[in-house]
């Protein structure tokens, strides 16, 4: 062990370390496929931020919302739908925040899907205070069922579907509504901040996470035009291009599947920089590993299964290009992971392990937190830098994620046990694409 400690140490010193990128030119002369595929892994992860935040740093009026033109001086109704089970005080704080919102013209709808807490009757003590209505569902159907539900009843030009667990900041609604001037964007997704980030070193980490994945991915994504998942989280909708789709179909994750039905009618989507949302994430990790498992096999069930057209190019050049790269990069991408040190000692035919994975780990870290640090210069909310602790040991935390999406790609393919109760029993038995 005590040889082991030491070999890695040697790794980091700083002849080491310029070999590393001296031996860049050589690989790339010889054509080393391992040298190609870590140019691949930097286009595609690291060069995406380092352009964003060029643009941001020569016109940051791009970034900002458009000016208001049709809804200068008008509010249109705006309804806050939310589907929850068991949410407890968080459904308070949900609503709490909407009422306590910049924008007035709003009406928000509960739909409860039959929690045996006491969260009906938290969020009813809204209805004698505000235009607050709160619907009980007298069997237990799933988030996308009570979503239906509550859009039943909603009545505005717009709807915001918010999570029991999420809460907005005074100024989210004025910062999507002006995006909606363009009369082809269906919904605007806003930047997804977590709420609970000191609760424990899981919650430290995904702090860190969802400002790379929900706001950084979200905003590059945005100006290609190739947005994957408007996050049922917290987004804001055209009230039209829902009635378009038809709602939200029950069983195979809501947000995701809405998404990608808005893209084949040639709906545009958008995300804005200065619209926050805070959301409540798993504090232990048991519910971390069912979460992520729960959206692994969801992913697979869309772009595998239920919507595998888009690679046929039958919706378009982007939407096309869009699944093959989902393909590569969340079905592929994982097994590439790991399979990368392995391929590197085969072509090097090296034991040196200790060095191979010091520099593996050095590159990671080193551009993950550079991206934190232009995540939390552009949205101005980024993790603390008191945080930053946290940076060296992020790795210890994907290594379980990494496993579970392994897994559970593998046994969603095979169709193992394909059935979460996240979806009530009767309902998946119901639905024709699993």
């Amino acid at each position: 062990m005590t040889e082991l400690v030491h070999r890695v140490i040697v790794t980091l010193d700083s002849y080491y370390v310029w070999s590393m990128f001296a031996a860049l030119p050589r690989l790339m002369s010889s054509s080393s496929l391992l040298f190609w595929l870590i140019v691949y892994i930097f286009v595609r992860f690291q060069f995406p931020n380092l352009a964003l935040y060029a643009g941001y740093f020569l016109g940051r009026r791009w970034f900002e919302p458009p000016p208001y033109k049709r809804y200068a001086g008008n509010q249109p109704l705006i309804s806050f739908l939310i589907a929850g089970r068991n949410p407890g005080t968080s459904i308070v704080t949900c609503i709490e925040s909407i009422l306590r919102s910049n924008y007035r013209n709003i009406e928000i709808i509960f739909a409860d899907d039959k929690s045996t807490d006491n969260s009906i009757e938290l969020a009813r003590q809204f209805e004698r205070k505000a235009n607050v209505r709160v619907i009980g569902n007298a069997n237990h159907s799933g988030k996308a069922a009570n979503l239906n539900l509550a859009f039943m009843f909603a009545r505005g030009e717009f709807v915001f579907i918010l999570d029991a667990d999420s809460e907005i900041l005074p100024d989210t609604v004025d910062n999507m509504l002006p995006y909606f001037e363009d009369p082809t964007v269906a919904g605007v997704s806003p930047s997804i901040f977590v709420r609970n980030p000191s609760d424990s070193f899981l919650t430290r980490c995904q702090q860190m996470e969802y400002v790379m994945s929900y706001v950084m991915a979200q905003l590059w994504r945005d100006r290609l035009g190739i947005i994957v998942t408007l996050s049922g989280m917290g987004t804001l909708f055209r009230m039209t291009a829902l009635r378009h789709i038809g709602g939200w179909d029950m069983g195979l994750g809501d947000d995701a599947d809405s998404t990608i039905r808005l893209r084949k009618a040639r709906w545009k989507l958008r995300t804005s920089l200065r619209a926050h949302l805070l959301t409540e994430v798993p504090v232990t990790l048991k519910h971390l590993t069912s979460q992520r498992a729960r959206w692994t096999r969801n992913m697979i069930k869309q772009r595998v299964r239920k919507h595998r057209d888009l690679g046929s190019f039958r919706f378009g050049l982007v939407n096309g290009l869009m699944w093959y790269d989902q393909m590569l990069n969340r079905v592929i991408h994982p097994y590439l992971f790991v399979g990368l040190p392995i391929l590197a000692l085969v072509l090097f035919r090296t034991t040196d392990i200790p060095v191979l994975f010091v520099s593996l780990y050095g590159y990671t870290t080193f551009f993950f937190a550079l991206d934190l640090l232009i995540a939390r210069d552009m949205t101005r909310r980024g993790p603390s830098l008191g945080n930053f602790w946290v940076i060296p040991f992020y790795s210890l935390f994907r290594i379980p994620i990494l496993c579970v999406r392994l897994t559970q790609i593998l046994r969603e393919l095979l169709m193992i046990d394909p059935w979460h109760p996240y979806v009530p029993r009767r309902i998946w038995d119901a639905i024709p694409h699993h």
